[in-house]
């Protein structure tokens, strides 16, 4: 078999289109939850380390995307991840996540 290699024009963006996990969509749903009645939100089991960083990272990403604040504390001792939402009356209705699309992120500025 060849390879069929030819020139185009433009080079395509990235996109993060594809299928949406589960664990992601819980996440979504929790923080809208969260903003609407202020209930905190557990995920028990987290280790500390790569799988904290990547919960904490998703949860602030998706919170970012919706344009709401999050609080995330993480209890070591029993590896439980802790957060919530502050209510955010009549700002969120109902989302899922083929509804947020990119999240516009500004570089840092080291002085």
């Amino acid at each position: 078999m060849t390879l069929q290699i030819t020139t185009v024009d433009s080079f395509p963006q990235i996109t993060r289109s594809g299928r949406t996990s589960a664990e992601l969509q819980q996440i979504i749903d929790s923080l809208v939850e969260s903003s609407k009645t202020g209930k905190t939100f557990m995920i028990s089991n987290v280790e500390e380390g790569k799988k904290f960083n990547s919960l904490q990272q998703r949860i602030r990403a998706q919170a970012k995307k919706m344009e709401l604040k999050v609080m995330i504390h993480f209890d070591k001792t029993e590896g439980n991840l802790y957060y919530k939402s502050p209510l955010q009356a009549g700002k969120m209705t109902e989302v899922t996540a083929k509804d947020i699309k990119t999240v516009k992120t500004s570089p840092k500025v080291k002085a």
